[in-house]
């Protein structure tokens, strides 16, 4: 196989990398193809499209303690990014994930008073219910797109997690639409993935957009707990009996004890 086929085979690898994995996932990829050359040169639209997927937050060049996230909503031409808050246009290096050549972008868009106000307001929500959370807010093709993550990586504990979160509003229609994504990968001594969406729809005002959000997102929370709470409680429980089939509970410490005599006196 050559190197450009193991390239285009293991670089689809990335993009179902568990968060917080891209790195580990990428040298393993080195490993397989062993052409750091090659890989450099066909790897980074796959990072690209891997820390859009993953809503990477960047510093903003220049502009000191600014942050923004990486996504297909502030995506500009030439694969350059915008952060509306500082209103700066810049390039990003996905393999190194440095950000670069800053610009100021043109105006502001049409809605910004909406944009800004989302903004503020989801940033105190962000505040009062994520321990490590980040929110951007952007205009897109007429509507006003809120995008949210919260990264918990916990690797010496074997395990990741993720909460993404993508609220488009069309300011024409007045309608909000949503989609919530949580992703937690634990992997002591096993693989075990949870994967799980819900998507929302309402027709809501201007003002009452960010209320909406907070609203569907706890009920999302909410749904996560309580299915947790059936694993527990009902389904794991359903998996095996509690007590074996002569009802009394198993004695491990004197079944060892016997194999222990058993083999001792084997060994006389």
């Amino acid at each position: 196989m050559s190197s450009d086929d193991r390239i285009a085979k293991a670089a689809s690898l990335l993009l179902h990398s568990p968060p917080g994995e891209v790195d580990d996932v990428f040298n393993d990829i080195r490993g397989i193809v062993n052409d750091d050359e090659a890989l450099q040169e066909q790897i980074e639209p796959v990072l690209a499209e891997s820390n859009m997927q993953q809503f990477l937050v960047v510093d903003v060049p220049d502009k000191e303690g600014s942050k923004v996230l990486l996504t297909p909503y502030n995506q500009v031409d030439g694969g350059r990014f915008h952060d509306p808050n500082t209103n700066t246009v810049f390039s990003f290096d996905h393999l190194r994930r440095v950000a670069f050549d800053p610009e100021e972008a043109a105006e502001s868009g049409e809605h910004e008073e909406l944009r800004a106000r989302l903004q503020r307001s989801l940033e105190q929500y962000i505040e009062a219910h994520f321990a490590e959370g980040f929110v951007s807010v952007f205009e897109h093709e007429g509507s006003v797109v809120s995008c949210l993550v919260s990264n918990k990586y916990s690797p010496g504990n074997f395990w990741n997690g993720s909460w993404r979160a993508v609220w488009s509003y069309d300011v024409a229609k007045g309608q909000l639409n949503g989609s919530v994504k949580v992703r937690v990968h634990y992997f002591e001594d096993g693989n075990v993935q949870l994967d799980t969406q819900s998507d929302f729809t309402s027709d809501v005002s201007d003002k009452e957009v960010a209320d909406a959000i907070k609203k569907f997102e706890a009920e999302f929370q909410q749904g996560v707990n309580d299915g947790f709470r059936q694993l527990s409680e009902k389904t794991f429980k359903g998996l095996r009996r509690a007590l074996p089939v002569t009802r009394n509970r198993i004695d491990w410490e004197k079944i060892a004890n016997y194999k222990i005599g058993g083999e001792l006196a084997n060994a006389e």
